[in-house]
């Protein structure tokens, strides 16, 4: 088909490889009918995770134009906060599945390799895009490949430090690297920072003084020629180089979707309302997030202590380090991230936080499973990475209530704190029926004990006899060996269940000190999860299947 024998909708639906080789020799002006057909294609296919939709559509003339002018996926294309990549998803291949994105069997809702060839690089956390296509431009120059290299920032990846980083790098040797700034002004909420604030100038200033070419700066990121015309010119440079574009991410509402505001029962507005309740009585208490206020539900405090709450971009390092000072002033800083970006910080955690034993609690919601998120987001490594650090003492939360007092006891503790609970609603358990030992017995027997460890717990309810012992352990460390002696003489076989990998995690531990005292006979049972990445599905499945 050429231009002057097309007409109508584009015939989306019938293999997308072919098409886009068709549509790339248009006319560029024709080429805002495939931006129109891929978003409609989106909406028509699913409705989940708003956010994110949003996002895409806020760059979508600025996919459409990227894979019109580049030789993808030759060419290397990299997208930072995969989120943005629905419409790169929907025009590379995966049309026709995408009804089944983030749901068992179907797309991710982020970039993977594994997925597609478009897909250069995986993506699901911040900041990581620009030193991904440094490292190709690296491996590229040592093998004599001949292409070119695009990293796409954009939703607040500018705040994450591993950007700075790539950009030194970059710039000290000479990345043939073009960098495209998605310039929306927003992450989950308005982006905060001195770039933000400073605008193009800002951004300009920055990526010159670090051997940046600045090729083109405020284009219209909606107007197709436009950016045609800025890439086609950005292209035909070499070298470190960088094209700020800007667009506008649509209203959730204006394409007529919603937004699942967390509900009182949920797991964040129990840990919202504790620690507003709890803030309101000391005034030392600080809260800091690396962008996830509203995720996290720290707006709602927010909006009781706006001169107490402190988004830092994300940069969950700095967030750390910058919470460590002020525990060291007199503080007492609570972190709030989603556990699996608090793997970014554990060397902070280690060297600035613990080393130092300072007052810092780290919140971490989303551990475990989180289900249609997948591998990328799957807080189940924080229990192996964190339980290794000494004076750290981390809790495990099995309910609202169980939250609350677990605040209440790491701000008493007054040492290096973590506590970790799930995406969700909380469940409703039968009240204990005694404390012993900083555990609460749910169910008294002998013969067989049961422990687990926050939610976990409706699993070890669910599989215990009448007849078992079955004892929330309430916090991964430290364990009350004085109630691990009572339960090894009077049970022969111990199951122990947890929401995260079973290396390293409580299981693991129990059955260490069980050699270490002696107590060889008694069978364990560890119902954490396999050494493997799990992929999205609903998180019962997962959390059942990661078991096998």
């Amino acid at each position: 088909m050429n231009a002057e024998a097309a007409h109508g909708p584009l015939p989306y639906f019938c293999g997308v490889i072919p098409l886009m080789n068709e549509w790339r020799s248009w006319p560029v002006a024709r080429w805002t009918e495939v931006v129109e057909a891929a978003k409609q294609h989106v909406l028509t296919s699913t409705r989940d995770k708003a956010g994110h939709i949003a996002s895409s559509f806020g760059v979508a003339e600025l996919t459409v134009a990227l894979h019109g002018v580049l030789d993808t996926p030759n060419d290397v294309l990299i997208w930072d906060v995969g989120h943005q990549a629905y419409i790169h998803k929907v025009l590379t291949g995966r049309a026709d599945e995408f009804a089944a994105n983030r749901t068992a069997g179907g797309p991710s809702g982020f970039p993977r390799r594994s997925e597609s060839p478009f897909d250069a690089w995986g993506v699901g956390h911040s900041s990581t895009a620009l030193s991904a296509a440094v490292g190709f431009a690296r491996a590229d120059r040592a093998l004599g490949t001949q292409r070119h290299r695009v990293a796409v920032v954009g939703d607040g990846a500018m705040t994450g430090g591993m950007l700075f980083e790539a950009l030194n790098d970059g710039g000290g040797w000479g990345a043939d690297v073009l960098l495209v700034i998605n310039d929306n002004g927003m992450a989950i909420e308005e982006n905060v920072g001195a770039l933000h604030r400073g605008g193009p100038d800002a951004y300009r200033g920055l990526v010159e003084s670090l051997g940046w070419a600045w090729v083109d700066g405020d284009v219209d990121g909606h107007d197709v020629p436009a950016v045609v015309g800025a890439l086609e010119r950005a292209l035909a440079l070499r070298g470190p180089r960088v094209l700020h574009v800007r667009t506008r991410r649509p209203s959730v509402g204006s394409l007529g979707l919603d937004e699942t505001a967390p509900g009182p029962d949920h797991f964040q507005s129990h840990f919202a309302a504790a620690l507003a309740s709890l803030a309101a009585s000391d005034t030392r208490i600080h809260a800091l997030t690396a962008a996830m206020a509203p995720g996290c539900s720290l707006d709602v405090v927010r909006a009781q202590f706006p001169d107490r709450v402190h988004d830092v971009g994300i940069a969950e390092p700095h967030c750390l380090t910058a919470a460590a000072a002020m525990a060291a002033a007199g503080l007492r800083p609570v972190i709030n991230l989603y556990s699996t970006f608090s793997q970014r910080a554990l060397d902070q955690w280690i060297h600035d936080v613990a080393l130092q034993k300072l007052p810092v609690i780290l919140c971490l919601d989303r551990a475990g499973m989180v289900g249609e998120d997948g591998a990328t987001h799957h807080g189940v490594f924080d229990l192996a990475m964190f339980r290794a650090v000494p004076h750290t003492a981390i809790w495990a939360p099995r309910d609202g209530a169980a939250l609350r007092e677990a605040l209440e006891e790491a701000l008493a503790y007054g040492g290096p704190s973590i506590i970790r609970y799930p995406k969700g609603k909380v469940p409703h358990y039968p009240a204990p029926l005694q404390r012993r030992g900083g555990m609460d017995w749910m169910q008294s027997g002998t013969g067989v004990a049961h422990f687990a460890l926050g939610t976990a717990l409706s699993q070890a309810l669910e599989a215990a006899a009448p007849s078992h012992s079955v004892i929330d352990l309430r916090r991964a460390k430290p364990i009350d060996p004085n109630s691990l002696h009572y339960f090894a003489r009077n049970h022969h076989t111990w199951h122990v269940w947890e929401d995260a990998q079973a290396i390293n995690g409580v299981g693991q531990a129990l059955g260490t000190w069980l050699l270490e005292h002696g107590y060889s006979h008694i069978a364990l049972h560890r119902h954490g999860y396999r050494d493997r990445f799990m992929d999205h599905a609903p998180r019962e499945t997962q959390i059942k299947d990661a078991q096998r």
